[in-house]
């Protein structure tokens, strides 16, 4: 998919979300019902000085403020869906939509796509595992990829022994985000990219990821259980031949093939 389709699929998706729910709906944003996270949307993509805000620093009250105020005010359902309709009108940055397609998707992409399951994924009740949505072609590799670029800034420093991502199924499988330092033990994420996505985001709740350690030896603790049973179960077998080929494969991550 060409960068402008991928932020018109997910673009859509948002808003679609936002448009089934009513502006006090719940999302996943601490403290935020729907009409917050629309007065967000707004004006991150209308007012660049606003939304630099977000990330806190000395503009960061002064964006509280104004997205309080704008959420007051899209809190009547009538000016809920105008706040709609004005944000699928809005044609990004310098007009970024159709001029700067894939800055937009550099910049975008991972948060429509976040922010669409804050919406979906809030109604859920503790304990319920949600449903992900079935995206389309190229969306959740599109999402790894921008994830890889992304995720030791969004990482922080929440991971000092060392951060990997798993994903199977996609390429490349495996990123080291934070190789880990010898001796250390690092935390390893498996998931789909998208939940990824949301763990890294802070949405750990409402994330389908799995979360191990993994050693300098490439082996979670679960694993290196699993080869010490192994590696017992040989020795009482084996001949001392048969148990040195079996160690070779063992080690190579081959055991069980044939040669």
């Amino acid at each position: 998919m060409t960068a402008s389709a991928l932020i018109a699929v997910e673009r859509t998706a948002l808003l679609e979300s936002l448009q089934e729910a009513d502006p006090q709906a719940p999302t996943l944003c601490e403290g935020w019902e729907s009409r917050h996270l629309l007065a967000h949307l707004l004006l991150r993509e209308s007012k660049p000085l606003v939304a630099a805000g977000v990330l806190g620093g000395p503009l960061g009250a002064r964006t509280d403020r104004l997205t309080k105020q704008l959420a007051d005010q899209l809190a009547n359902p009538d000016d809920y869906r105008q706040g709609l309709k004005d944000f699928a009108a809005l044609p990004g940055y310098l007009g970024m939509r159709t001029r700067f397609p894939r800055l937009d998707r550099a910049m975008n992409l991972l948060e429509y796509f976040v922010h669409t399951e804050d919406v979906r994924r809030a109604g859920l009740s503790q304990g319920q595992t949600p449903e992900p949505r079935q995206l389309a072609a190229g969306v959740e590799q599109a999402l790894w990829k921008d994830l890889q670029a992304r995720a030791k800034a969004m990482a922080g420093k929440k991971y000092p022994e060392g951060l990997l991502l798993e994903a199977p199924g996609y390429s490349p499988a495996q990123v080291a985000v934070i190789p880990p330092a010898p001796g250390q033990q690092a935390t390893v994420l498996t998931g789909q990219p998208g939940e990824l996505a949301l763990y890294l985001f802070g949405r750990q709740e409402a994330a389908l990821v799995s979360e191990a350690e993994r050693g300098t030896d490439g082996l979670t603790a679960t694993e290196r259980v699993t080869y010490a049973q192994r590696a017992q179960s040989l020795h009482n077998t084996l001949s001392p031949r048969e148990l040195e080929k079996a160690f070779n494969h063992l080690f190579r991550g081959n055991f069980g093939k044939k040669n």
